[in-house]
């Protein structure tokens, strides 16, 4: 039955995603596999997280979209690599957690990693002031990889914070806020200076980045956690 009604779940919200445009056919299907497995093998509450994740993610790039349109930065519908690039770590980090429960912080802060980020991105851009690269402190054009502003560092933190929440919610374990909420804005910061280290000068691409930043989040989540 549980399997059964996994099933019917997962095939509602591809059904749901499809129509929104908010992810092509790959990304729909990577999506429903990871949604799938964290549903029927880690349990409700991982699999809440994550669509918490993804709800807010989809919202948030929805803010501003004819500002975005002007300097080109629009990203309304969304890739398989975008869903790994995002999602894969966090999904590794809730299938080790069944096993071994301190890497529930890190599934937390890895998902808060990559909220933060979309966050910061999706808001930060409609910021009025110049941005900055976060090495130099010198302005930099909006959308640049490595470039914060005072608007997007605000919003990063505000999606970080709305996982940690959740995460309070779901599992009742306030360290894990706490964890989460900070795991989560330190990673979104390493994902910033890993653009203005590597990604300009073309050594890795947004994807990497996106990937090493998550797993940043994931493992500050367990130290926060364990500090606490």
């Amino acid at each position: 039955m549980k399997l059964i009604i996994s099933i019917i779940i997962i095939l509602i919200l591809a059904f749901l995603i499809k129509r929104s445009k908010a992810l092509d056919n790959k990304g729909v299907i990577g999506a429903s596999i990871m949604g799938f497995t964290l549903l029927y093998f880690c349990g409700v509450k991982y699999f809440i997280l994550l669509l918490s994740f993804f709800i807010l993610g989809s919202l948030v790039s929805k803010i501003g979209l004819k500002e975005k349109r002007k300097y080109k930065l629009e990203e309304t519908q969304r890739s398989l690599k975008n869903v790994l690039a995002n999602g894969l770590i966090p999904f590794i980090f809730a299938l080790l957690s069944i096993l071994f429960p301190i890497f529930l912080p890190a599934f937390t802060g890895s998902l808060s990693a990559a909220a933060s980020d979309t966050f910061s991105s999706e808001i930060g851009v409609l910021s009025k002031e110049k941005p900055i690269l976060i090495t130099t402190l010198k302005p930099v054009e909006k959308g640049e990889d490595g470039a914060v502003s005072k608007l997007g560092l605000l919003a990063g933190f505000l999606g970080s914070l709305s996982i940690g929440i959740f995460s309070y919610i779901l599992f009742n374990d306030f360290k894990l806020l706490i964890s989460t909420a900070i795991s989560g804005f330190l990673g979104n910061l390493f994902d910033s200076l890993l653009g203005a280290l590597f990604e300009r000068r073309g050594l890795i691409d947004n994807e990497i980045t996106n990937l090493l930043a998550t797993l940043f989040g994931g493992l500050i989540g367990i130290l926060i956690y364990v500090i606490l």
